[in-house]
Formats: C-alpha cells, sequence, structure tokens
C-alpha cells in the first residue's frame, strides 16, 4: 500500500503542478490579452472622440461641445478644450488641470499615455490631442483621455473570479487522478495479493492475466514466467537434495556397518584388512560426492569469483593420466593448447573424464589433445560400451547413471560428468560423448583457445 500510495502521490503532484503552471501561464497570457485589448479600445474611443469633438468646434462654441459630451457621474473619461496659450477653454469634467502642453494640429491626432490622473482610480489613460479651428479661425487644441486599464474594482471580480475558477478546476483534477490512478494501478494491487497468496512454490497457482495488451497484462505474464521458473528451480533442488541425500546415504551405511561388525566381531587379520578395505572405499565414495558437490556449488553461485588465467591443456592432461592406475594401458597424443580457466577446475574436468573412461574401459584407453587453431579439443576414448544415442545428452545430469547394476563401488559420485559440463560451459566450451570411428566410447571437450600474447 505505501508503494501504491507513494505513486499516487507522485502522479497527483505532477498532474497538479502541471496544471497550475499550465494555468498561471494561461492567467497571463489572458491579462495580456485583455490588457492589449482595452489599450486598443481605449486609443480606438479616445481617437473617435476627439475628432468628433474637433469637427463640431467648427460650427458650435467650446462650451456647448463639451456639454454635449458631459458623461455620467463615475466615468473616468476626460474632455478639455484649450486655446493657443494653452488654457482651458472648456473642460468635463471641470477642475482639472491641463492634460497636455502640446499644441494640436487640424486633420492630426497625436496617441500618448498617461500614468494616472489626480483623483481617478485607474493608472493607465490614453491620451489624445488634436487640434480644429473654430467658428472665428482661431486654432483650438482638443484632448480627451480615457482609461486604458480595469478599474480596481473590476480588477479585483476578475482576479477573484479567476482565483475561484483555478480551485475548482484543481479540485476536479486532483479527484480525477486520484480515481484514474486508483483503477490504473487496481491491476497491480491485485496481482500483488495473488503473488502474496501464493505461500508454496510448488503450488500450481499462477496470476490471473488481465484483459488487453498493455502493460500490466505483460507484467502478469512475466510474474507468471518467473513463477514457472522458480518451479523448476524449486523441484531441481528438491530433486538435487534427494539424490545427494541418496548418494551419502549409502556410503555412510556401508561404513557405519563395516564399523560395527569390526566393533563387534572376532575377524581374522585377513578378514579385518577386507573390512578396512571396503570402509576406505566407502570413506573415498563419501568423499567423492563432497568433492564434487562443493565444486557444483561453487560453478552455480553467480556471486563466485571466477578465475580465468592460461592454462596448458596438455600439461594438466599429461599430469591427469601419470596419475592414473597402471593397470589399464593409455595411449596417449597431446599437442600444445593453451585455454583460459582456472587450473584446478579443468584439472577435476580432465580426472572426471578419465576416472568415468577407466570404470567403463574393457582392455585400454585413449587420450588426446588437438590445436585447431581457434579450439583446444580434448577426447577420451575408452573400448567399453558407447553410450547409448537417446542417452547421449542425459550422462551429462547430475546423479545419472546409465547401468544400475553396475558395482556401486565402482560406480563413482554420479555427479562427475555433471561437473565436467558445468566446467566446460563456464569457460565457454562444450562437451558431447559419441562413438569413435573403431566402435570405442568416446567424450570430447572443446575449449577457446587463450589469446597470444
Amino acid at each position: 500500500m505505501g508503494l501504491r500510495q507513494s505513486i499516487r502521490g507522485r502522479v497527483v503532484v505532477v498532474v497538479l503542478t502541471a496544471f497550475a503552471a499550465i494555468g498561471l501561464i494561461a492567467v497571463a497570457v489572458l491579462a495580456t490579452i485583455v490588457s492589449h485589448v482595452l489599450r486598443t479600445q481605449a486609443q480606438s474611443t479616445t481617437s473617435a472622440t476627439a475628432g468628433w469633438i474637433a469637427e463640431e468646434l467648427t460650427t458650435t462654441d467650446p462650451k456647448t461641445v463639451v456639454a454635449e459630451h458631459v458623461l455620467p457621474p463615475g466615468s473616468e473619461r476626460v474632455i478639455q478644450i484649450l486655446d493657443a496659450d494653452g488654457r482651458l477653454v472648456a473642460a468635463t469634467p471641470p477642475g482639472l488641470a491641463p492634460l497636455t502642453t502640446a499644441r494640436g494640429r487640424e486633420h492630426q491626432t497625436v496617441m500618448t499615455t498617461l500614468d494616472g490622473i489626480p483623483d481617478f482610480d485607474s493608472d493607465n489613460f490614453a491620451l489624445a490631442v488634436t487640434g480644429a479651428p473654430d467658428r472665428n479661425g482661431a486654432m483650438l487644441t482638443v484632448a480627451v483621455a480615457s482609461p486604458a486599464s480595469l478599474e480596481e474594482g473590476p480588477t479585483a471580480a476578475l482576479v477573484a473570479g479567476f482565483v475561484l475558477t483555478g480551485i475548482g478546476l484543481l479540485m476536479s483534477v486532483w479527484l480525477g487522478v486520484l480515481y484514474a490512478v486508483d483503477a490504473a494501478l487496481r491491476p497491480v494491487e491485485a496481482m500483488r495479493a495473488e503473488v502474496q497468496s501464493i505461500s508454496d512454490i510448488g503450488s500450481s497457482r499462477s496470476v490471473a492475466i488481465p484483459d488487453g495488451e498493455d502493460e500490466f497484462t505483460r507484467l502478469a505474464t512475466t510474474l507468471n514466467d518467473l513463477l514457472d521458473r522458480l518451479r523448476t528451480s524449486d523441484a531441481a533442488r528438491r530433486a538435487f537434495v534427494a539424490d545427494a541425500g541418496h548418494e551419502l546415504r549409502s556410503p555412510l551405511a556401508a561404513a557405519r556397518v563395516t564399523v560395527e561388525h569390526l566393533a563387534i566381531a572376532h575377524y581374522d587379520k585377513s578378514e579385518c584388512e577386507q573390512s578396512l578395505a571396503k570402509l576406505g572405499l566407502a570413506i573415498d565414495r563419501l568423499s567423492a560426492v563432497v568433492d564434487d558437490l562443493f565444486v557444483l556449488a561453487r560453478l552455480g553461485d553467480p556471486g563466485a569469483r571466477s578465475v580465468s588465467v592460461p592454462v596448458d591443456l596438455d600439461d594438466v592432461t599429461l599430469n591427469a593420466v601419470r596419475a592414473l592406475p597402471g593397470q589399464t594401458p593409455v595411449s596417449l597424443e597431446l599437442a600444445p593448447a593453451r585455454v583460459l580457466g582456472d587450473a584446478g577446475l579443468l584439472d577435476r574436468v580432465v580426472r572426471n573424464l578419465l576416472d568415468n573412461a577407466l570404470r567403463h574401459a574393457d582392455s585400454a584407453m585413449r587420450v588426446r589433445v588437438e590445436n585447431t587453431g581457434e579450439s583446444a579439443v580434448l577426447t577420451v576414448d575408452n573400448d567399453g560400451a558407447p553410450v547409448p544415442e537417446h542417452l547421449r545428452e542425459m550422462v551429462f545430469q547430475r546423479f545419472v547413471r546409465l547401468d544400475e547394476a553396475r558395482d556401486r563401488d565402482r560406480g563413482g559420485s554420479g555427479l562427475g560428468l555433471a561437473v565436467v559440463a558445468d566446467t566446460v560451459a563456464r569457460y565457454g566450451g562444450r562437451v558431447h560423448t559419441n562413438v569413435a570411428d573403431d566402435g570405442w566410447c568416446r567424450f570430447v571437450v572443446d575449449l577457446p583457445l587463450a589469446a597470444s600474447d
């Protein structure tokens, strides 16, 4: 709910801020337009009035002319007629000082502005000045001033109207945005509640996908894909734990039985040696399982530091072959090949392949390292039965044994080839098994060569 409120709050703030900014700009533009219209209208009215009066002065007495243009009380228009010396001849309203010292010219109207006139509310006036001869031919000056801005009362009313209208619009926008955001986030809240209610990742429940092809539909689809991946990962983890427990239980049970028999039975020396040999095999197998589990955990840890240094694959292979028991002959063919990787992990790859070949060989093995110019190819052959074609991918999975009838003491940990596959993939290579030209079982590792200095 906190996130939802935060999103709603941010959206409301952004929208209202944008709306207020647009409103202020609109008010400023409107005020500019109103001011321009008032000024233009005042100039037009003032100029027209001055022209009419100038025409009337040629046939009518100035006071009579002014009397005809007297406005009702409260009007702020000023009309003044001045003689050649700048003295007032007639004016409405009376009692004001002359508005201008300029002398008017016949048939020519000059427009100016006044910042204010004493005892008048408006602070801006349009002033029109023109000239006209009277009935006797004497040149007179006609000055007419009209307000070019709103008075304080109308201005205050207009501002109040703008403010109240703006507040009303802001309230309407606020309520509309709240409703729209709540409606938009409702599917997200529903998805959150559905995901929160899924307490067992192993269940088949998923998030309902809203109708349409919008962002919420894609979000729901992504969440369902994530749940599917988590279920797959959880199933693999459960199977791995179960298989690991089974693999660890067997050597532990064998070791326990052997120790108990040694403790309670009366064995001669040869029987004790046989029991101790079995105990050693059980411990060796237990150690192999634990070591392989540790390596797989290290390979599967995304936060683990990956060591990648130049390693001579031919030297690693030579040392691994030399460490093999001598009862099975090994044909060895090596070419210099340097790859990038962790020397310890690559040594385990080679040893695991050799151990696997040794367990399945009938009488002989072949090991070869080639340099193709682009990659290093490690080939390990044994003269045992090849892996059936439909099982050649499964053999690299964890805890897979193709021959369940095989002697468990010779069966390995069930993790050796999985370690090979994960390690080779870590360093950008690939591993597969097939059949050699002479029918032998073959395992092939292909790793990218290290860049030459």
